[in-house]
C-alpha cells in the first residue's frame, strides 16, 4: 500500500503541469490518495511541497486549488510535530518550521530580529571574516583594554565575552545594537558589517517564515480551466494598455514588502530594492492570468548616481514566484530575472511577456539589455534548457555583430532540420555577449558605464584626479546655470545634487539650455532625493543627445 501511495505522488507530480480534459480529474483523484501518505522523509516532503505550491499557482479549479491547500496544511502541521532530524535535513527548503541558515546584511538581519523576536539568533563567523573585535573593541570601556585586544578568544567566545551571554539570540542582538551606535555613515557600516561575514539561523514558531504561507490575498485566484497559455503574440501583450497601479493602503503596502523580503530570504538572495524599500517606494499591478507586480525602489540615500534600479517581485496567486529588477537610464533597462523552482514548467515566457510589459510601459524602456549569467554564463542550468532561445523568441539577438549571425544561422537550423539543438558548445559562445531587443528601433541608447568613463578622464583631464575640487566647479555649474545651491537645499534635495552634479556638470551643455530644459534638468535633480519614479518619468522628457556635450553626443 505505502508503495502505491508514494507512486501516487510522483504520478501527481508528472501530471502537474499537464492540462487536458482528463487532467483536472485525474489530479484530484492523486490528491485524495496522497492525502493519506504519511510525511516522513525528507524526499517525500520536498517533493510533495514543490507540487502544491505549483498547484497553487496553476489550479484547473477552486476544488483543486482548496485540496491542494488543506493537503499544505497537513504538510505542514506533519513537519512541525516530526523528530528533530528531519527537521535537521529540511534545513534551507523554505518549508514551514524547518531552520534557515543564511548570510544577510546588516539592514536585513534588523528587520528580521524586529518581525521575529527570539527566533533569529547567531549560528557562526566565518573563518575568512574579520574578527569582530577590530570593529567592535570601540563599544568597550577603555579600561576593558584586555579584552579590546586579547589574542586568546576566538569571534564567537569574544562575543560572548563582550556580550554576556551565551544565547545566541541575545549575542545577535547585542551585535546589531552596538553596531547602530557606530559614527559612520550607513554605506561604511554596511561593509563594516559584511566583513565580519556572519551567518545567521532562524528556527520559526510560526508559518509566516515559509514559502508555503508567503502569500497574500489582494485580488481574485485564477483558474487554469482552459490550460496554460504558452502560445499568444508577444508584441500583443507587451503593447496592450498596462491597468493603473493598485491602490493600497501603508499596511497593505508593508505587506508586500515583508512576504518580498521573505521570499528572497528563503532563497538566500536579498536585491537592494526590496531591502531598502518602504511604501512610499512601491507600485503594484494586477494583472492576467492570477499574476502582480511589486515594483520595488530604493531608499534615496543608496540608489544610484544616475540610473534607477527598480526591483521587482512577481506573484502568482498571491504566492511570491519570480524576482528580479530593471538599470534604468531613459529608455534603456538592464533586465534580469528568476523564476521559483517550484513555479517552473508553468507560464514563463507569459511571465517574461508581462515583465516587458511592465517595464516598457511603466518606465517608458523601450530598448532592453540581458547579461549572459540569465542564459548560460557560469549558469549549467541556462545552457542546459537552452535559455539562449527563450529570449530570442521575444526578438533578443546578441549584441556582437558575429554571434548575431551565427545566432541567425541556427535559428534557421532548427527551423529546417528536424529534431535539430543547438550543441552546448555553441550556447556557451552566445554568453560572450549580452542580448537586446530594441522596441522602437530608435539608435541604442548610451550605456550609463560609458558616461561614468567620461567622468573619470574629465576628473584626470581638468582637475589631475581631484575630487574635491572637480565637485566644488560641478557644484558652481549647478548654481550658476541651473539656480541650484546646495546650500539653500533640504535634505531630499541635497541628497539628488550630490548624485548628480558630477553627470550635470561634465557631462551637460549647461550654458546652451533652453529655460524649459533648466526647468527639466532641475526637476530631474531634485526628484533623484524625492521619488525615483518621478525621476524616471522626467529623465524620459530629456533628450540627452542633444543636451550632452560633444564626446557623448556622438
Amino acid at each position: 500500500m505505502k508503495k502505491n501511495k508514494t507512486t501516487s505522488l510522483f504520478n501527481l507530480i508528472e501530471i502537474a503541469s499537464t492540462f487536458n480534459e482528463s487532467s483536472a480529474d485525474k489530479k484530484k483523484q492523486l490528491l485524495i490518495d496522497c492525502s493519506s501518505i504519511k510525511l516522513n522523509s525528507k524526499k517525500i516532503i520536498e517533493q510533495y511541497h514543490n507540487c502544491l505550491l505549483f498547484l497553487l499557482g496553476y489550479p484547473e479549479n477552486e476544488e483543486l486549488f482548496l485540496l491542494a491547500q488543506k493537503e499544505l496544511e497537513r504538510l505542514s502541521l506533519a513537519v512541525k510535530n516530526s523528530t528533530k532530524t528531519l527537521k535537521d535535513q529540511l534545513e534551507r527548503t523554505g518549508i514551514t518550521y524547518t531552520q534557515t541558515q543564511a548570510a544577510n546584511s546588516f539592514t536585513l538581519i534588523k528587520w528580521l530580529l524586529n518581525l521575529f523576536p527570539g527566533q533569529v539568533s547567531l549560528h557562526s563567523f566565518d573563518e575568512t571574516g574579520i574578527h569582530p573585535k577590530e570593529i567592535l573593541r570601540h563599544a568597550l570601556s577603555e579600561m576593558e583594554f584586555e579584552l579590546a585586544f586579547s589574542e586568546k578568544l576566538n569571534p564567537i567566545k569574544w562575543i560572548e565575552t563582550a556580550a554576556g551571554s551565551k544565547n545566541k539570540n541575545i549575542i545577535l542582538n547585542w551585535l546589531i545594537n552596538h553596531f547602530e551606535k557606530i559614527d559612520a555613515a550607513d554605506l561604511i557600516k554596511d561593509q563594516l558589517f559584511e566583513s565580519l561575514k556572519i551567518y545567521i539561523f532562524i528556527l520559526p514558531t510560526n508559518k509566516i517564515l515559509s514559502k508555503g504561507f508567503g502569500n497574500f490575498d489582494l485580488h481574485k485566484k485564477h483558474f487554469h480551466t482552459n490550460g496554460l497559455l504558452k502560445r499568444f503574440d508577444e508584441k500583443e501583450i507587451i503593447n496592450k494598455k498596462l491597468p493603473a497601479p493598485k491602490k493600497l493602503s501603508v499596511a497593505e503596502k508593508n505587506t508586500i514588502i515583508e512576504k518580498a523580503r521573505i521570499a528572497l530570504f528563503l532563497l538566500n538572495r536579498e536585491t537592494e530594492p526590496i531591502v531598502y524599500c518602504n511604501a512610499d517606494g512601491l507600485k503594484f499591478y494586477e494583472l492576467e492570468h492570477g499574476l502582480s507586480i511589486g515594483l520595488f525602489s530604493i531608499l534615496p540615500e543608496r540608489r544610484l548616481p544616475l540610473e534607477s534600479y527598480i526591483g521587482f517581485m512577481m506573484f502568482k496567486n498571491g504566492y511570491p514566484m519570480s524576482y528580479g529588477g530593471g538599470w534604468l537610464f531613459g529608455n534603456r533597462s538592464l533586465l534580469g530575472i528568476n523564476i521559483f523552482e517550484s513555479f517552473r514548467g508553468g507560464e514563463s515566457a507569459f511571465v517574461f511577456c508581462q515583465l516587458l510589459r511592465t517595464y516598457k510601459q511603466s518606465f517608458g524602456a523601450n530598448y532592453f539589455e540581458v547579461e549572459p549569467y540569465q542564459f548560460g554564463k557560469n549558469n549549467p542550468e541556462g545552457l542546459k534548457s537552452g535559455a539562449f532561445w527563450f529570449y530570442y523568441r521575444f526578438g533578443f539577438r546578441p549584441i556582437d555583430a558575429d554571434l548575431k549571425q551565427l545566432a541567425l544561422k541556427e535559428a534557421e537550423k532548427i527551423q529546417n532540420i528536424k529534431g535539430y539543438r543547438t550543441s552546448i558548445e555553441t550556447l556557451k559562445q552566445f554568453t560572450n555577449s549580452n542580448l537586446a531587443v530594441n522596441f522602437n528601433k530608435e539608435s541604442q541608447p548610451l550605456n550609463p558605464s560609458l558616461i561614468s568613463e567620461f567622468i573619470s578622464a574629465q576628473i584626470n583631464l581638468k582637475f589631475n584626479g581631484d575630487r574635491n575640487a572637480s565637485e566644488k566647479w560641478c557644484l558652481s555649474v549647478l548654481k550658476t546655470d541651473l539656480g541650484i545651491d546646495i546650500n539653500k537645499a533640504n535634505k531630499s534635495e541635497k541628497i539628488g545634487i550630490k548624485k548628480l552634479s558630477f553627470f550635470i556638470g561634465f557631462c551637460i551643455q549647461t550654458k546652451k539650455l533652453t529655460a524649459s530644459e533648466k526647468n527639466k534638468l532641475k526637476r530631474f535633480v531634485v526628484e533623484k532625493g524625492n521619488s525615483e519614479f518621478n525621476y524616471i518619468e522626467i529623465s524620459n522628457t530629456l533628450n540627452f543627445k542633444k543636451i550632452f556635450v560633444k564626446e557623448l553626443s556622438k
